[in-house]
């Protein structure tokens, strides 16, 4: 543990800068072999007041340092999430099922975020009009008070996600992990202490009610969420009891479209990753497959090649490519996903929906051959190691199919000609489409949804003004003094 005293086998809440427990508790599980992880406290409605406060009251200072004071801290914390990558991938390996190298990856990539969000530079303001009659001027000021609500697929990255343009913009951030994967946001919260005011970072692991008392809490002022469309819309439900501002990364149904001037030997395993990374749960995975027909046969041949190579199994297990479904619920959604296409008489191009010996979540991946646009494998996210492979012919008709959706997050064009590519991509309704490329959301580039895939967005200059109000300044120079005797 590099020389130092913390503890990766005890977690707790942070709250105004110190650890704090409860007599409540509950554990995750390890999604590799079902067994119980470490006990972790449940924030109640006290701990959730007393933490506003402590936002509140480090609110007042850290909002006024600078610009590059606080980028400073981000870089300082940067380079402490860098140095416990191991041990905090560890984490995310055990809690989350990652296999260790995506895992410790996961981890080094929440320290490249923060390292990103510490060279980003000031919003500045802007000189609206400047002539003998006024002065327009426009700034932006924090907003307050964030309480970011968090996924379980990706715990730490998501986090960073949140609080590196949280804090540069001078703001507080109280961040709540999912209970299936509590361990690595709070153990991170707790190393990055010793950089900041107590208050301006905390992090609670609470039950079902925390996130709903975060939403209606009059002290917060906006929420970040990211997590599936249905409970997108009852966060919104719940912050517009007091108004708040929201940003929602939600689900997702996205195309990965292969057109037939491509070399299928080259890309097959791209898009496998695209599909399967993560055993299939990343809100931008693709989500399903369309080959033009005339490389149907050579493409499917070769993408069930590529899958049928790679490893499944417990993080336990060498050489893991990809490791179990996180946890017990979405384990359940996706095995009837696979009990679907099995009754609707869909082919499997690769068969895969074996259950992994003992008590933990692995499925083997499965691609479906070919169903019909109505079956729910290609109409619902199954965020999970399953996808359909359908084709296509017609340009027109294959762009309204793909957006035959209410969901709008990503997609990937695969094309030897890039205009073509470029044509597609410009008419497909989403935030973010990648070109000759799996989905591969970068801290720099803003990421949106569109649809019901999300308000607001995240990344780059342009997320940073979702953490800040807009001041406009008009001053008029005309002389309003007294008169002189």
């Amino acid at each position: 543990m590099n020389g130092t005293t913390v503890d990766f086998t005890h977690f707790s809440n942070t709250v105004a800068g110190v650890p704090r427990g409860s007599n409540d508790v509950h554990h995750g599980v390890n999604p590799s072999d079902g067994k119980q992880l470490w006990d972790v406290p449940i924030a109640s409605a006290g701990d959730l007041d007393d933490a506003v406060k402590a936002a509140q009251k480090a609110f007042k200072t850290w909002s006024k340092t600078t610009w590059a004071e606080r980028q400073a801290i981000l870089l300082k914390m940067a380079e402490e999430t860098e140095k416990y990558g191991k041990e905090l991938g560890d984490l995310v390996m055990i809690e989350g099922g990652k296999p260790p190298p995506f895992a410790t990856g996961e981890a080094m990539g929440a320290a490249a975020g923060l390292k990103y969000y510490g060279t980003l530079e000031d919003l500045g303001e802007e000189t609206v009009e400047d002539d003998p009659e006024k002065l327009v001027v426009m700034r932006h000021v924090p907003k307050g008070v964030v309480g970011a609500i968090l996924p379980w697929n990706f715990p730490l990255i998501i986090a960073i996600n949140k609080i590196g343009p949280a804090l540069l913009t001078g703001n507080c951030i109280i961040v709540k992990p999912s209970p299936f994967t509590p361990y690595s946001i709070l153990k991170l919260a707790e190393i990055l202490q010793q950089f900041l005011p107590p208050g301006v970072l905390q992090a609670m692991n609470g039950d079902d009610t925390m996130g709903p008392m975060m939403c209606e809490h009059l002290g917060i002022q906006k929420i970040t969420f990211t997590g599936s469309s249905a409970t997108g819309k009852k966060v919104m439900a719940s912050s517009a009891r007091t108004l708040k501002d929201v940003t929602l990364e939600l689900g997702g149904n996205s195309a990965s479209i292969i057109c037939p001037d491509v070399d299928v030997s080259k890309i097959a395993s791209q898009v496998a990753l695209g599909a399967f990374y993560n055993s299939g749960q990343l809100c931008v995975a693709s989500k399903r497959l369309y080959v033009h027909q005339d490389i149907y046969q050579d493409f499917k041949k070769a993408l069930v090649e590529a899958v049928k190579s790679w490893k499944t199994g417990p993080t336990s297990e060498e050489g893991i490519m990809l490791g179990p479904v996180q946890n017990k619920m979405q384990h359940q959604i996706v095995k009837e996903f696979f009990e679907d296409c099995a009754s609707s008489g869909y082919d499997f191009a690769l068969e895969g929906g074996k259950i992994g010996e003992g008590n933990g979540f692995v499925i083997q991946p499965a691609i479906i051959d070919n169903p019909p646009d109505s079956a729910r494998i290609v109409r619902e996210e199954q965020f999970g190691p399953i996808v359909p492979m359908l084709t296509w012919s017609s340009e027109s008709d294959l762009i309204a199919r793909v957006n035959d959706t209410q969901t709008g997050l990503g997609g990937a064009v695969w094309s030897s000609d890039l205009d073509r590519a470029q044509r597609i991509a410009r008419q497909i309704e989403a935030g973010t489409i990648w070109i000759n490329s799996f989905e591969k959301p970068l801290a720099q580039a803003y990421f949106s949804g569109h649809k019901e895939s999300g308000i607001g967005g995240e990344g780059g200059k342009l997320g940073l003004y979702h953490y800040v109000n807009t001041q406009v300044i008009h001053m008029y120079r005309g002389d309003v003094g007294k008169a002189k005797l």
